[in-house]
């Protein structure tokens, strides 16, 4: 064969070669195209739903370890969501009567929570209500969730609050919350909160709340003192209703205040130091041992008792004393418990210093009861004072 003719016959060959080459090129990349128009969906389907179960409480069955069925469910119950919706209306504009309507219990202090936190408060907003099943028939635990719009600020605060729905005994529809439960519903309530749909869903709002004051550096520095702004408020609020209420008959008409000391007497078990003070560190006055009674005007409570000793003030540690005689003090006599929200003050007098405001079922050790509507009191190792009114 000549040379011409087998560089032809190569030609024809590297020709055919390089077709076929081009051809499965082509078809691979058709293939492999089409693989990824395939796959990618149910990657992206795959990635939203690990999303979804990462961020969202799962509405599958949870079941307690004696059998209980604590189920999670989103808006599954419209009654519910027109009762929460309805209510945080109320909040948001201080409707007392309708907050009263929804409420199982309320007291003063709440309502001048509500109050006060209003003034500052737009609106709650994209309300959803995620239910449990509670023990009892027709009641449920409700974890709201909602957006909350202050005044002034665009940014809205996700937050979420644990509610107990129930009914009374008309029927009508009640909410209480959690400082409000009995002991057999707050157990319930305790397992039903700790399962894991319902963590993941408060762990998702607090991330969420994180986030959006991360992202408004305003409303995180008026966050950060807005407690102690509604504390001051709520302050300012009692004290005005302290003021304006009429004020029980005094006991006594005399211009000198006449206390009623909360007393009792009592002897060493052992042979024990009187100090000047109630700290170990106190300056000795003296001894005392068994058999030597001695005036007890205070039962404090940091361990110490407050007596009278040689005709002066003494302090002897309580747990070497013991209750003698037949003038024994009742149970609780020694402390008052608030019955509603009151200033704790210097003087006896409302135009003293507030030094805190105490809330309902509060109680504070009682020195004594004075004539003129008010109680000593002794408040974080000093003296102070409050209403009579407020207290029992």
């Amino acid at each position: 064969m000549s040379n011409k003719n087998k560089r032809s016959v190569f030609k024809i060959v590297l020709d055919l070669m390089g077709k076929y080459y081009f051809a499965t090129a082509t078809l691979v990349f058709v293939v492999c195209v089409a693989a990824v128009f395939i796959i990618l969906p149910h990657i992206a389907n795959a990635m939203d739903e690990k999303i979804r179960r990462e961020t969202q409480p799962q509405d599958t069955e949870v079941v307690s370890a004696d059998g209980r069925n604590y189920a999670l469910e989103k808006d599954a119950y419209p009654e519910i969501n027109e009762v929460i919706e309805d209510y945080y209306r109320a909040v948001a504009e201080d409707d007392e009567e309708t907050v009263q309507k929804y409420l199982l219990y309320t007291n003063q202090t709440e309502l001048d929570l509500i109050a006060v936190k209003s003034e500052y408060t737009e609106s709650y907003d994209d309300i959803i209500c995620y239910t449990q099943k509670a023990e009892a028939e027709d009641a449920y635990y409700v974890y709201v969730s909602y957006n909350l719009k202050l005044k002034d600020f665009e940014t809205k605060m996700p937050g979420l609050i644990g509610f107990y729905f129930c009914r009374d005994d008309e029927g009508n529809p009640k909410i209480s919350k959690q400082a409000d439960l009995s002991e057999d519903v707050l157990k319930d309530f305790y397992v039903a909160y700790n399962m894991q749909s319902v963590q993941d869903l408060y762990n998702r709002v607090a991330l969420e709340y994180n986030e959006a004051l991360d992202g408004d550096e305003e409303l995180k520095k008026y966050m950060d003192n807005f407690d102690e702004m509604v504390r001051q408020d709520i302050t300012k609020r009692i004290a005005l209703r302290e003021a304006t209420e009429t004020p029980s008959e005094p006991e006594s008409q005399s211009e000198e205040v006449v206390e009623t000391n909360i007393t009792e007497t009592v002897e060493p078990t052992t042979t024990v130091n009187v100090r000047g003070s109630a700290s170990e560190k106190g300056e000795v006055k003296g001894q005392v041992g068994p058999g030597t009674q001695l005036t007890r005007v205070e039962a404090m409570i940091n361990g110490w008792s407050h007596v009278i000793y040689n005709g002066a003030d003494g302090y002897i540690r309580s747990d070497y004393l013991q209750v003698v005689g037949s003038n024994e003090t009742p149970a609780g006599a020694n402390t008052v418990t608030v019955k509603e929200g009151v200033n704790i003050r210097s003087k006896d007098s409302l135009d003293s210093d507030v030094i805190a405001m105490a809330e309902p079922g509060t109680k504070l050790e009682l020195i004594a009861k004075q004539d003129n509507g008010w109680c000593k009191i002794k408040y974080n190792g000093q003296t102070a004072f409050v209403k009579s009114d407020y207290v029992e």
